[in-house]
């Protein structure tokens, strides 16, 4: 209640002093108004006075005159000259305001009268001639006096006025000068402040602490102004971590989607996937990211992207359908990454693994299965007509010995020979492609292709393959596995062989692929008979838009060299 009482005190304080100031201006005004009128009036007595006094002397000689010419007008005159000298406008002397002296020789006037009237109105008449000039003196220096009186008055009346009208200037221009002290300079001040903050400037200046309500005003502009900029601040920080959260979140979204796009590519490829891992780097926060998938069923692959640093790797198990497909790494910064995101680029990447597998092994058997329905109509048709000629044949020859008909014998035994020569390029073609591998994976296949193999010889197959499978499409790996297994049963079947070596290495997108045994070797310029295995191998490198070298000389073994683009 105190604290509510002074302020309400500090608030009238300017309010006060400016109504004090017009207080003491409107007295003064009135005082020196009422000055004016009443030394008016009193000047306008003074002189009225005056008039009369002055017209004693005239009406003393006039008197004096009377008695000399003996006039009988003396009796009226008399009493005119004491009706003036006993008129009002002489009656207002005899008051405190009017100086003694003034008072006293009016006193001593109407005493002196007094002592004259009788001598007047009896038979001495000649003792007023005798005093008449004395008199006469007397209403002089009253007169005098009088003037004087009248003249310090009006000069009272100009002092008093000049000062009274210097008091109101010294006030006016305190007021002014108060005014633009203490009501003008703050509100411009406030007002600029306002302006300012307005423009969003919350650094103002505001008038000096006063006790008054200007610096009331003051003091809650200045805390609104802090309250505003604070406010303001704090705003500004929500809004910028709003946006910062929306852009990352519009940002996640984007990724995802453009990952989504990638992954519904009608053909998973090496390059979908390090698109895929490219796209993820934009994600806030992450330097670098490595696909790691070791998938039962395929051989295990691994695609990197962004900048790799000799630091510890983050990890998400790539899981579909509860079974973990590989592993997902990254590096980067732990406080800026959104788990989320990369929790839903892993299932991504999971699902284009599992789809990947899944196509590639459709695709797979959809060859596969062409190539054993192939087969099939080759073994029910061709083959079986070949079968059917080597018999009619050799029936041909037995009737032809029979018949004594030897000229003919060579042209028989000719064409038994050519028929043996097809049978058996019909049933390396069969065999070939009777080629059923389980595997879609090219690793896996190659391994599975070398056990079949390596069963029926005694040499030592070795295989190595660092080919990333997941670049190789069902195409390239069908023929590079039949120019492989060709290659090695040459190596089995003709060249005697004890060990072969086969060698899968990739280097970019060429991939390059060797098979090289010690066996007897041939010579290259020399052809041999019934060795149709070589055309058939450049063929397929034909097919695999690849180059084929096959180097080999006698006694020192066999090299096949491939090399082919895996894109």
């Amino acid at each position: 209640m105190a604290d509510n009482n002074k302020d309400l005190a500090v608030k009238r304080s300017v309010t006060t002093t400016v109504a004090r100031s017009l207080v003491v201006i409107l007295l003064l005004a009135v005082i020196i108004t009422g000055f004016s009128i009443i030394s008016l009036a009193s000047s306008l007595n003074d002189a009225a006075a005056i008039n009369t006094a002055g017209s004693l002397r005239m009406q003393s000689y006039r008197v004096a005159y009377d008695i000399v010419v003996d006039s009988p007008l003396l009796p009226e005159h008399v009493q005119s000259f004491e009706y003036s000298l006993l008129s009002p406008e002489l009656q207002v002397l005899d008051n405190p305001a009017v100086p003694s002296d003034i008072r006293q020789q009016y006193g001593e006037l109407i005493t002196h009268w007094m002592q004259l009237r009788p001598e007047l109105l009896g038979a001495d008449k000649v003792f007023y001639l005798e005093q008449v000039g004395l008199f006469v003196n007397k209403i002089d220096r009253f007169v005098f006096e009088l003037q004087q009186h009248s003249e310090n008055k009006l000069q009272a009346l100009a002092i008093t006025g000049s000062i009274g009208l210097g008091l109101i200037f010294a006030t006016v221009l305190f007021l002014i000068q108060y005014t633009q002290r203490r009501i003008v300079q703050p509100l411009n001040m406030l007002v600029s402040a306002s302006q300012k903050i307005q423009r969003r400037d919350f650094d103002v200046e505001l008038p000096p602490a006063r006790s008054n309500e200007l610096g009331v005003l003051s003091s809650s502009f200045s805390s609104m102004a802090s309250e505003l900029k604070s406010l303001y601040a704090d705003l500004e920080s929500n809004i910028e971590i709003k946006t910062r959260k929306l852009t990352k979140a519009n940002l996640s979204l984007n990724v995802l989607y453009e990952c989504s796009t990638l992954l519904s590519s009608s053909q998973l490829t090496r390059t979908i996937f390090e698109n895929i891992l490219t796209t993820s780097l934009k994600a806030e926060g992450i330097t670098a990211l490595k696909l790691d998938v070791q998938h039962p069923n395929e051989s295990h692959w691994e695609i990197a992207v962004g900048h790799v640093k000799p630091m510890r790797w983050h990890t998400l198990p790539l899981q579909h359908d509860g079974e973990t497909l590989g592993t997902l790494m990254w590096q980067g910064d732990d406080s800026l990454v959104d788990w989320t995101l990369l929790e839903s680029i892993a299932a991504i990447l999971a699902r284009g693994v599992r789809y990947k597998h899944a196509q590639k092994q459709a695709m797979h058997l959809a060859v596969m299965e062409e190539r054993a329905t192939l087969a099939r109509e080759l073994h029910d048709s061709i083959a079986q007509s070949l079968s059917y000629l080597k018999i009619q044949t050799s029936i041909l020859k037995r009737h032809l010995k029979r018949a004594d008909a030897p000229e003919c014998e060579p042209i028989a035994d000719d064409i038994s020979e050519q028929l043996r020569v097809t049978y058996d390029q019909l049933r390396e073609l069969l065999t070939a492609f009777r080629l059923s591998l389980s595997n879609s994976d090219f690793g896996l296949a190659l391994n599975e292709m070398v056990s079949t193999l390596q069963a029926q010889t005694t040499a030592h197959i070795e295989v190595s393959s660092s080919i990333d499978t997941v670049s190789m499409t069902v195409e390239h790996q069908m023929h590079v596995l039949q120019i492989i297994r060709e290659a090695c049963v040459n190596a089995i079947k003709h060249a005697n062989a004890s060990t072969i070596t086969v060698s899968c290495r990739q280097e970019g997108h060429l991939a390059y692929i060797e098979i090289s045994d010690n066996g007897e070797g041939f010579d290259l310029h020399k052809e041999k008979p019934n060795h149709y295995g070589l055309n058939i191998m450049q063929e397929r490198s034909k097919m695999l838009l690849g180059e084929i070298d096959i180097l080999s000389a006698p006694t020192q073994g066999c090299r096949v060299l491939l090399s082919f683009n895996l894109t």
